[in-house]
């Protein structure tokens, strides 16, 4: 018989909990969920942390140390840590070569960009540091340190024509003859657009470019999230149970066989029962008096039924994609692709109340120390960017962040252990690989987990390895370096250069001048000496002049130098362009640049489109139960559109849009627009002026005012067509004849309805894929939809052969 442990987790309705293994489902003692929806992964449970359940009644699908492993054996815990501090200090030398340039960019980003690097504590400093600390004076201070930040000014250029489009991804079956992988590939294109749609995907992508430009190196982290304080609640029904007996218990005669009611027999045999040996009572049959024993009792059937119903708050969940910089990842210095990763590991400085609340079993060990003596360094390189400050150690000394520290370890990674039934244990406990996390030294949970399901690492270039790639912008902080040289060379001869004025004492009286205040219109006593005018007697030499040379250098850096390191140039922004005034010109020095940035966006619309196959995978897997998506129909009502989930079990894989090179602009699409107008061709004249494509033109022209014709029977006979598809045709029977005859639920107006238009509409719909999926899933709406088609077909038959009548 299994022995029973009690345990706790994580309440999603006040902390976040993710995972498959970690799904939120409250799992009552006694009763059963009717109609309700349960944020839980398929395969997964949640033990409700007020009602602890044992780990025999889990099944055998669970760990037997907890969904999370929570109660992993110190041993297989301690194989753990060692294996992860092995991991992560074996390139300890690359890994800190690495923090320091990424440090580097980020203050250059900030503006503190007169650095320099100390050996001793491994850190950058600013110049006026150790002056504060020795309480220099205040003229002993650096007067000149100005920044014209071209770092971010460039950074930012960049930034915003990475993220200003969002890459499109297109999904493929893995065998077009499987139906199966026919409809993943076309509900997946749904899913991604949900995923984008609930992470804000452009914010997203615009911290990936960023990131890109500072570390040079990315990840995308994807799982399912349960979290009440984010995605909010739903309300569920649990309804209680209560056992009701069917029948009565009865006492079967040995002798006769005869049934008899347990409370009647009791009741018959008064103060005459015999008591046995046991303590148990003993009766006799009332038929034949035959001795009646325990053994011969038979128990009514009992039956579960209904009872009282609860009303709960459940916290929603969702994908959540989180983009990862490099100073919190970290990956082998010498492995060029993920693949080759023997771990991945994500490093981040948590409040230790969360990291409580999150892990329960633990809460007790979570504290101080904060983080182990390897994590120091990282630790604070970490905190000093994200607190900010005007040094370069920044922030303050929280004890109350602790590290929290995440690995993703492969299987074959456990072979770095000697030991090899230790090996085999661990290797037998995580076959996909494993997910471990400690919160300073405490362990919280591991879990088999393969981190190719979840993560995704993008390099902003070519290169070896994955810690000595550069970032986008680490070619211009040279060029800053010596930019602030020059512009502060030139501050300083302005300031510095403006010249003396030398006077003859005999021409000016010094000791009145003294006496006197300066003011407009003063009068200065002051002889000439004979024979010489007054300026005789002052000098001024010449003012000193900044070389034109440094000038011309210092623009030279801010404008061509820093333009062809980071192909940021003038076109790509809508800068000026010297010798070049034409849009021709323009467009073609545009295209050039964009072709030196398709570098990076070809690799992040890979990177998109395998972040997003994670996604759908995510919500295959984690998600409870089918998901409605609300949208804006084409005839300006809201519609909702639900994704099965099983129309996601088939193969599929993913890839980028093969004829989109590059991100495009709004006004690059109004351009393409005006061109196709201009066109005298009749067939392109003929696209545009098609009533699909007239909502497009007007949006992309920019009047909103503009009136389309027919626009608004095409808005109407949309709507009547999302109304029809949820409702059944009349069947009338005409009594004369005996025929039947099918009406619609909305019958057209033969006077006041476009008949040409809103029949086309029709049609157009009968040929869609919602058209096509409503025949299958819905043959009484689609058969309804036709019937009010044949009816502006006779109408409009009707207008056409009265107009001819009349001609």
């Amino acid at each position: 018989m299994p022995i029973e442990k009690s345990y706790v987790t994580a309440d999603p309705s006040i902390v976040p909990v993710e995972g498959s293994a970690q799904a939120t489902t409250v799992v009552p003692q006694a009763g059963v969920r009717a109609g309700s929806r349960r944020d839980t992964p398929a395969g997964g449970s949640r033990i409700s942390p007020a009602h602890p359940a044992p780990l025999a009644e889990l099944g055998a699908a669970e760990s037997p140390f907890g969904p999370n492993n929570e109660q992993l054996p110190e041993r297989l815990q301690e194989a753990l840590r060692r294996l992860v501090q092995q991991y992560s200090f074996e390139s300890e030398a690359t890994r800190r070569q690495e923090v320091r340039r990424i440090k580097q960019a980020h203050q250059f980003w900030r503006g503190l960009q007169y650095l320099w690097w100390n050996e001793r504590d491994q850190n950058w400093h600013l110049p006026f540091e150790q002056k504060l600390m020795d309480n220099a004076s205040l003229e002993d201070l650096p007067r000149y340190e100005f920044v014209t930040n071209i770092y971010q000014a460039f950074g930012l250029s960049l930034i915003s024509v990475l993220s200003q489009d969002v890459p499109r991804v297109r999904f493929f079956p893995t065998s077009a003859q499987a139906e199966e992988d026919v409809a993943a590939a076309k509900a997946a294109t749904e899913v991604a657009s949900l995923v984008e749609r609930n992470n804000r995907i452009g914010n997203l992508i615009v911290e990936e470019a960023f990131n890109l430009w500072t570390d040079g190196k990315v990840g995308a982290y994807v799982r399912y999230v349960v979290d009440g304080q984010r995605f909010g609640f739903h309300p569920e029904t649990e309804i209680g149970a209560r056992e009701v007996k069917v029948g009565s218990d009865v006492y079967v005669c040995p002798e006769c066989d005869q049934e008899s009611e347990a409370s009647e027999v009791r009741k018959g045999a008064g103060n005459s029962a015999v008591t046995a040996q046991d303590g148990a009572s003993d009766y006799a049959c009332p038929q034949c008096g035959a001795l009646l024993t325990e053994e011969n009792f038979v128990a009514a059937e009992a039956v579960t039924i209904p009872s009282a119903q609860t009303r709960l708050r459940v916290p929603n969940g969702q994908e959540v994609m989180t983009i990862v910089g490099g100073l919190e990842l970290k990956t082998p210095p010498w492995a060029g692709e993920m693949h080759e990763y023997p771990y991945l590991q994500w490093n981040m400085e948590v409040h230790q109340a969360r990291l409580r609340a999150a892990y329960p079993h633990a809460a007790d060990k979570i504290g101080p120390p904060v983080a182990s003596g390897g994590q120091e360094y990282e630790r604070l390189a970490r905190l000093a960017q994200s607190q900010g400050g005007p040094l370069t150690e920044g922030g303050d000394f929280n004890i109350n962040l602790i590290t929290f520290q995440r690995t993703w370890l492969r299987p074959w990674a456990f072979f770095a252990l000697d030991d090899k039934s230790l090996r085999d244990e661990l290797l037998q406990l995580f076959p996909d690989g494993a997910y471990v996390a400690f919160a300073g030294d405490t362990y919280c949970e591991s879990r088999n987990e393969n981190m190719d399901d979840h993560w995704r690492v993008l390099h902003a270039l070519p290169g070896d390895g994955s810690s000595g790639r550069p970032g986008l912008g680490d070619v211009l902080i040279s060029v800053q370096e010596r930019f602030n040289t020059l512009s502060n060379l030139q501050i300083e001869t302005y300031e510095y250069g403006i010249p003396p004025i030398y006077a003859d004492s005999e021409v000016l009286d010094f000791d009145s001048l003294q006496n006197q205040t300066a003011e407009p219109g003063a009068h200065y006593p002051a002889r000439a000496k004979p024979g010489q005018s007054l300026a005789a007697g002052f000098f001024q030499p010449e003012a000193a002049e900044v070389p034109p040379d440094l000038a011309q250098h210092a623009a030279a850096l801010m404008g061509p130098v820093a333009q062809f390191l980071t192909g940021a140039f003038p076109a790509l922004f809508g800068g000026a362009m010297t010798n070049n005034d034409t849009a021709a010109g323009y467009s073609m020095a545009r295209d050039q640049a964009m072709g030196r940035i398709g570098l990076v966006w070809r690799r992040m619309k890979f990177f998109h489109a395998d972040v997003m196959l994670l996604a759908v995978d995510c919500f295959r897997k984690d998600r409870p139960q089918d998901v409605e998506v609300t949208l804006l129909g084409a005839g300006s009502a809201f519609e909702s559109k639900w994704i099965r989930l099983a129309d996601l079990k088939g193969n599929l894989f993913s890839y980028p849009e093969t004829d989109e090179q590059y991100p495009t602009l709004w006004s690059q699409q109004r351009a393409v627009l005006l061109q196709l107008i201009a066109n005298p061709d009749p067939q392109i004249q003929s696209v545009l002026a098609h009533p699909e494509n007239m909502a497009l033109v007007k949006r992309l022209i920019g009047l909103e005012e503009l009136v389309i014709p027919d626009e608004e029977s095409r808005t109407k006979q949309y709507r009547e067509i999302a109304q029809l598809v949820g409702e059944t045709p009349i069947v009338k029977r005409d009594d004369a004849s005996g025929v039947e005859m099918m009406l619609p639920s909305i019958v057209p107006d033969q006077f006041a309805d476009n008949h040409a238009v809103e029949l086309d509409i029709c049609m157009r719909w009968f040929s869609s894929d919602a058209g096509q999926v409503a025949k299958i899933d819905a043959p009484a709406g689609y058969a309804n939809v036709r019937a009010h088609a044949l009816f502006h077909r006779d109408y409009l038959l009707k207008q056409q052969k009265t107009q001819q009548g009349g001609g």
